[in-house]
Formats: C-alpha cells, structure tokens, sequence
C-alpha cells in the first residue's frame, strides 16, 4: 500500500505520529467575499472571492503511536503529553506543517502548512483508553505535496 493515511505534526526537523487510531480527521474550508445586490433586481453578485485559511479537526484515541502499543495509563499519559508539546505553538515562527497522507513511491506527504492550534481537548476519564481532539489551524489553505524539509 504506497498511499496511507498517517497523520503527524512536522516542526523543527521532528516527526511527531499523532496516537492512533484516529477515526476522525475534518478539513473546514471557508471562502470571503463582497457580496453586492442591486434593490428590487433579483440575484446578487460575488466578488472578489478568496479563500480563508483551513480549520482541521482531529479526534483520536491512544491505542498506539508510532506503531508501539499504549497499553498502560502511564504510556497514554505520556503520549499525551507529548502530543501538546508538538501541538503547542508560542510564537508567530513557531508553526508547524500538520501531514495527513504519506505517499511511500514518492517519499512525500501530503499536508497543511502555517499551522497553530486553536484548542486541545483530552479525556483521561477511561482508563483502558484515553481520547484526544483537536482544532487545528492552517493559515495556508493550500493541500501541499512534498517531502518534510
């Protein structure tokens, strides 16, 4: 299987696997416009149309990271841990690129750059299984396809 989907926050020369499994990913895409409408003419008329930034929404569960299983309260926590430091944006240059597929024949992901996280929410109430969600913000909109650099 070449294409996959493997979600992952790429910053500093560091790959950071979101926990699996992640049955949840929603891209929200936003466009801006002047709407103009001329009184007693029907319809109206854009212009001006541009595309806003991308909101993205992960869920997740802490079964397993990186291929490692997270059997234990302990592992969980610290995978979680970890996630909001990967996650954790202090400084306009601090974003990070969040990767969504991985294309093993051509080496390159697919992914959002410019990203800052807008919320992170976690759920420890389970101990056989911690969850996790995320909203992600991606001031690029573009789906971009290449290699971590």
């Amino acid at each position: 299987m070449a294409f996959v989907f493997r979600p992952a926050v790429w910053r500093g020369g560091v790959l950071h696997e979101l926990p699996r499994p992640v049955p949840v990913l929603r891209i929200q895409e936003t466009w801006d416009a002047e709407k103009f409408k001329v009184p007693l003419v029907d319809g109206d008329r854009l212009v001006g149309l541009s595309r806003n930034g991308v909101d993205i929404v992960v869920q997740g569960q802490v079964g397993s990271q990186a291929g490692a299983l997270k059997l234990t309260e302990e592992a969980m926590a610290t995978a979680i841990e970890a996630l909001r430091t990967a996650l954790h944006v202090s400084a306009d240059d601090d974003f990070f690129w969040l990767f969504v597929f991985y294309d093993a024949a051509t080496s390159t992901y697919r992914h959002f750059r410019q990203c800052s996280t807008v919320k992170f929410e976690w759920d420890l109430s389970d101990g056989h299984l911690f969850t996790y969600a995320a909203t992600i913000h991606a001031q690029d909109p573009v789906l971009h396809a290449t290699g971590p650099e």
